[in-house]
């Protein structure tokens, strides 16, 4: 057969772009937040966002504009890389130039994000030219309409307007980017979820990343939106206003110290006490606590999620120190507790507060003794904020600008900001207890109204005393020393009192009811609610067993959880530890510095590891916080409990993986019941796959939606376990039915791991059953190809 001597390539067909913007970009809020992404990659300070009536029903009109001050791009840069698909620029260069940004732009898609936006797209970039010593401004107007099907996608062309200005004019860099003609109306909903998914970028402080860069000043988010709830101002602003609450200080020459509490359900609270300042007036400092157990705290979840907001904790939490607007590095961070907070928080926790404030145990309520409110002490992460020194105080910094070199006064700023928190520690003991007023509250009506028993009734309970419950406002506000009235006390009868009325209310239905009937009828029924009132009572008194069981196991409890803040303590130590060392590392030998840095590597591993461990015990720690019952991410409990066992599957290398999809949620339930499901069942395939060494070493854990609720199934090729024995592992205090696992698995185990994968109680499949039938579903073991052991675990509505 003769060979052609014509060659052929692909082509690309314009509808390429569609693919890319429109379908591969579906919803306008991702588009948007592709372009703050690329301004943050462009070394940006600032990106503004201008929203013109973007809410009208014919969105022709319409405009949004972007507008940031980062390096900007050159005419070869718009040529080369913005106009070129499936540019390698992100791959050749994962951070940015000037301040060495980890790039967070989803490899280029931005541009094309603009067609998924809007029908015309006006680009506007100003660049310096450093080996010119001028200044390059693009201008160009993309129609992506003129972009047809069965058309060559280099058959478009656009003819750029290009500007020069010399190197010493008054020019700045960076880029404009206008969408005209959108092509969605916006509503609110779509604002909120742009706000969210570019929270984390909007509270990045100042960073130093290395000689090699300059300062990163960090970045700011701006909206200039109308039209929409939060659409004007920082959204770094708007995150200080989503949290719980939001302290705001300042001390004066004269040595007072004043505070200022924005806060969730409590309102605003001012305070103010004496302290020395020295040469540190006019020094001001502003922190909002973010707790992460459950949303319910924050002022605005439309801003700050509970995913979102441990993803800022993470990266950007602490609270930072600047002197004069220039940040000094060896203060503040996720892993440097300058404060001591999660010190004493750990092990002077349970000290009184300082005697400042013993005037406030008599205006204030708290959801605990007075003496050990301080174990409410947020932690170091939970606080994201910032202090300002000023630039008169006699504080020098290092010539590396990493610390200060006047320890006393900074010491005495030390104290001030502590006092500061723990007085908000106060306020916020105070809204616990405000908030379990509104519950016992709201829980009190609802009885109320199922047994019948109106407003009316209610009222007159009231004036004789039998029940007093105070209104709390959501807007209340008096000042600190007005906090406490004498309505606020709650007067409820015991619970055997209310047992007896509610006994006393069933028998008075019960005579109301057979008042007609005849006498041997009314003996009949006198004798069911007497055997009715015999079976209350009993099971009462089978639940108070129970609950002096628990008081004994609470007794225990107490010194696990003090255990748990010392651990936390030393969590910490070891993230400060390796900051330590990070920061003189430049100063040692070469020979040396690559074993610190392998030091260094441990350190922060072993921290994960210990952060990952605490994240999971905080939840089963601080189940009476968790009361709210919702529908919960099987994702993110599955990767939260792999990622907490990872190291000890490692050891045995056991592959972990999921199939799970990322929307699947559980029917209503608590948090800490789909934690224990997960735990209990990943941990035994782990025991089970480590006892058979030569196996693959798998484990897959898979969600999946059924007609009522979800089926969880944990498959491991571990020991697997006789069909005869499968009912019997289910079984309390059953811990190992066919006798497989334990003795070749102890002979395996290293001691290290001994104590964390346990040796089994039996409890636990017994505890996974019991929780899914309490649900409407079940727990067994099912057959499965390619795997020896599968157990299946269904949660229905």
């Amino acid at each position: 057969m003769a060979g052609s001597s014509e060659k052929v390539s692909f082509t690309i067909d314009s509808r390429l772009l569609e693919e890319l913007g429109e379908n591969l970009v579906t919803r306008n809020h991702v588009a948007v937040g592709e372009l703050i992404k690329n301004a943050y990659d462009a070394d940006a300070t600032e990106v503004v966002l201008e929203f013109e009536d973007t809410t009208a029903d014919d969105p022709s009109e319409s405009e949004i504009r972007i507008r940031d001050d980062g390096v900007g791009m050159s005419l070869v840069e718009v040529r080369d890389d913005f106009m070129r698909i499936a540019t390698t620029d992100k791959i050749q260069n994962p951070k940015s130039e000037t301040y060495g940004r980890e790039k967070a732009g989803s490899k280029g898609i931005g541009r094309f994000a603009c067609r998924r936006l809007a029908h015309e797209l006006e680009l506007t970039t100003t660049a310096y030219l450093e080996e010119e010593d001028q200044y390059e401004r693009t201008s160009m107007t993309i129609d992506w309409r003129r972009y047809e099907t069965d058309q060559e996608i280099d058959q478009v062309t656009f003819e750029p307007t290009v500007e020069r200005f010399s190197g010493d004019e008054d020019i700045s860099t960076g880029t404009v980017i206008g969408l005209r003609d959108l092509q969605d109306t916006w509503n609110q909903r779509d604002f909120n979820t742009l706000r969210r998914n570019v929270v984390t970028l909007a509270v990045v402080e100042s960073q130093d990343r290395g000689p090699e860069y300059e300062t990163d000043p960090g970045f700011e988010i701006t909206f200039d939106a109308p039209e929409f709830d939060k659409g004007e101002g920082t959204l770094s602003e708007q995150v200080h206003e989503a949290g719980w609450g939001c302290l705001e200080g300042e001390l004066h020459e004269d040595g007072e110290v004043s505070l200022s509490l924005d806060a969730k359900l409590i309102g605003n609270r001012t305070y103010s006490f004496e302290h020395d300042v020295g040469s540190l007036s006019g020094t001001s400092f502003k922190i909002s606590y973010i707790p992460l157990d459950t949303k319910e705290h924050y002022r605005d979840p439309q801003t700050l999620s509970i995913t979102r907001a441990r993803e800022i904790t993470k990266e950007q939490g602490g609270v930072r120190v600047y002197k004069g607007g220039f940040r000094v590095f060896s203060y503040g961070g996720p892993d440097d507790d300058w404060l001591g907070i999660d010190q004493t928080r750990s092990t002077h926790g349970g000290r009184s507060p300082d005697e400042r404030f013993e005037e406030l145990s008599d205006t204030l309520e708290f959801h605990t003794d007075f003496e050990k409110t301080l174990l409410s002490l947020p932690n170091n992460r939970n606080l994201i904020g910032r202090v300002m020194i000023s630039s008169t105080a006699d504080l020098t910094m290092a010539s590396n600008r990493e610390d200060f070199l006047d320890d006393e006064l900074f010491d005495q700023l030390r104290d001030i900001i502590f006092l500061s928190i723990e007085w908000m520690t106060l306020q916020w003991s105070h809204y616990k207890a405000k908030k379990a007023q509104k519950e016992l509250q709201k829980e009190t009506e609802k009885f109320l109204e199922e047994t019948g028993r109106g407003k009316e009734q209610t009222d007159s309970d009231e004036s004789s005393g039998q029940l007093e419950l105070d209104d709390i406002s959501e807007d209340e506000s008096e000042d600190t020393t007005k906090d406490r009235t004498d309505t606020e006390s709650i007067t409820t009868d015991s619970s055997e009192e209310t047992v007896d009325r509610a006994i006393d209310l069933l028998e008075g239905v019960a005579d109301t009811a057979t008042d007609t009937v005849p006498d041997e009828e009314k003996q009949v029924s006198d004798e069911a609610v007497e055997t009715a009132t015999k079976v209350i009572r009993n099971s009462i008194d089978q639940k108070e067993q129970e609950i002096d069981f628990f008081r004994s196991a609470f007794s225990v409890n107490q010194v696990v959880f003090s255990f748990s803040h010392e651990l936390r303590s030393m969590t910490n130590s070891l993230g400060s530890s390796a900051a330590r060392i990070e920061a003189v590392m430049d100063e040692l030998p070469e020979d040396q510095q690559s074993r610190f840095s392998e030091i260094v590597t441990e350190l922060r591993d072993m921290q994960e590891r210990f952060e990952d461990q605490m994240e999971l015990f905080g939840i089963f720690m601080e189940t009476g916080t968790h009361k709210e019952i919702a529908p919960q991410s099987v994702l993110e409990t599955v990767e939260d409990v792999t990622s907490a066992v990872e190291y000890i599957a490692d050891y045995y290398n056991v592959t972990l993986s999921s199939d799970i999809p990322e929307l699947l949620r559980t029917p209503p339930m608590y948090e800490s019941e789909l934690y224990s499901i997960v735990i209990n069942l990943v941990t035994n395939s782990i025991k089970a796959v480590g006892t058979t060494p030569d196996s693959d070493n798998r484990i897959l854990v898979e969600g999946r939606p059924v007609d009522n609720g979800v089926r969880l199934r944990v498959y491991d090729d571990g020991v697997g376990i006789p069909e005869t024995k499968e009912e019997e592992a289910f079984e309390p205090l059953v811990s190992d039915p066919a006798e497989n696992i334990y003795e070749d698995l102890s002979d395996q185990m290293p001691p290290e791991l001994t104590e964390q994968l346990g040796k089994g109680t039996g409890l636990g499949l017994s505890i996974v059953r019991n929780i899914a039938e309490k649900h409407n579903g079940h727990a067994k073991f099912v057959n499965a190809d390619e795997w020896n052991t599968c157990v299946e675990v269904t949660l229905n509505e």
